[in-house]
């Protein structure tokens, strides 16, 4: 990197024709493109400069940034030549490609056994596109989806018909299936308390979301929106129907999320080599720590004109931190705030994955509002060209701050992963123990979130 930054250095120097402490404003008189196959046009709207600009060594660091930000390209090069008096042509070298992958698979778990078939497409169209189209069945229920993205817009339709038993307890917390590792066995749950019933839940679900980027700095997406409509029906067997929110739940959500660059699913692209352009980057340590902020909001609504049996509401809001230093040792801090009004029981916001904890645990519970706070620290333990060992603690807890020793769940876990570059799914090993049930939930995964 320091090698490259003064070969560019010396060239805008030589092009300037004056000493570095002198340096003339030169402009850019054409920028060209070589070994791509993602067409001009599409790189064009990417990069931050454009003829007429100002050439300056930080629209060139930029320029790589929003290359390397589409996780496309195998290799990319930056060079400039003089074209006259006060003018300068650059040459972009990024090296890309394309894939189509039919990929047909076969799991077994607590929920159930599936089966399917994942196709998954990246830049076959040349617009630095992805596309990919999933179906899968089982004994549980099964799914579909068709995903579609491109430049930070989305389109995704998925329809999934699941059936689960849950449980609920005296207390008011509340188990499924998939969070158990043994199903239909009422004495697997009451090892979690006093069950107050058990029953088995069917869920159909449709709901078509549009991604779409709000705002850009120096091409990147800052700030990017979700419009979702989702159509939902609950079916409950014994008398819960009625209690839980049986029936049609239909809503339409907005969601609002700074800091990220918008929803792409282009992992397989780095089993060819795509997205790995950036590698020195990933290796080399930082000279200075790097702290960024995001955050996201949600609402949505239900009533009759949502076709819902339930007129109700729901916010969520959070908040998130991280600094990361040296070899991306990353210290990350997350607070969140659910609220909802007369939601039916299966919609209210609940101590789990939706409220932001990252471990797993074997009860959760529900309120009208929640909120919460985690902390993880993470830190690679071995970091080559050919992948990452990376180990992370974190310490979490949520609950509805009008009724705090009745709905809490708190926890600390511990996750342990290796990522080849090349191959998508990490390898690991996580737990998590629950403070309010004394329980430690450990699994071991090929793929999944640690």
């Amino acid at each position: 990197m320091k090698l490259r930054n003064a070969f560019i250095m010396l060239i805008l120097c030589f092009i300037f024709h004056s000493s570095c402490g002198a340096v003339e404003s030169v402009q850019i008189n054409k920028i060209f493109f070589s070994d791509n196959r993602v067409s001009e046009s599409t790189l064009r709207t990417i990069i931050p400069i454009k003829e007429g600009d100002e050439l300056t060594q930080r629209a060139i660091e930029e320029t790589y940034d929003a290359l390397y930000s589409m996780k496309l390209f195998k290799s990319v090069a930056i060079s400039t030549s003089t074209a006259g008096e006060g003018l300068a042509d650059v040459k972009i070298v990024a090296k890309d490609g394309w894939y189509l992958l039919p990929l047909p698979f076969a799991v077994s778990g607590q929920g159930g056994g599936s089966a399917g078939i994942f196709v998954i497409s990246r830049n076959i169209f040349r617009k630095a596109e992805s596309v990919s189209v999933s179906g899968a069945t089982g004994g549980t229920g099964g799914a579909a989806a068709v995903f579609l993205e491109k430049d930070g817009r989305s389109l995704n339709i998925f329809h999934s018909e699941r059936s689960a038993e849950e449980g609920i307890y005296t207390d008011g917390g509340y188990s499924s299936v998939q969070n158990m590792h043994e199903s239909d066995n009422a004495d697997f749950f009451s090892k979690y308390g006093t069950l107050a019933a058990l029953y088995k839940r069917r869920q159909q679900t449709n709901s078509i979301s549009i991604g779409f980027p709000l705002l850009r700095r120096r091409k990147i997406t800052g700030l990017s929106g979700r419009l979702s409509c989702i159509g939902e029906k609950n079916t409950y067997n014994t008398g819960q129907q009625e209690l839980l929110g049986g029936g049609r739940t239909s809503r339409v959500s907005l969601e609002i999320n700074a800091g990220g660059s918008g929803e792409k699913r282009d992992d397989l692209g780095v089993i060819f080599g795509m997205g790995l352009a950036d590698m020195h980057k990933r290796l080399q340590q930082r000279t200075k720590t790097k702290n960024m902020w995001g955050g996201g909001l949600s609402v949505s609504n239900a009533g009759a004109w949502t076709r819902s049996d339930y007129a109700f509401s729901k916010a969520a809001l959070s908040l998130d931190n991280s600094t990361v230093w040296g070899r991306e040792n990353r210290l990350s801090l997350r607070c969140s705030a659910a609220l909802s009004a007369n939601a039916p029981e299966n919609q209210l916001p609940a101590t789990g994955r939706e409220t932001g904890l990252m471990g797993q645990y074997a009860r959760e519970f529900r309120a009208p509002r929640m909120t919460s706070y985690n902390a993880l620290f993470s830190k690679p333990i071995i970091r080559s060209k050919r992948g990452i060992l990376q180990a992370a603690i974190f310490v979490e807890t949520a609950f509805d701050p009008a009724d705090y020793s009745a709905t809490v769940q708190k926890g600390a876990g511990f996750s342990l992963y290796y990522r080849f570059w090349r191959f998508p799914l990490p390898l690991g090993l996580s737990q998590t123990y629950s403070f309010r049930d004394r329980n430690l939930q450990v699994s071991a995964a090929i793929g999944g979130r640690f």
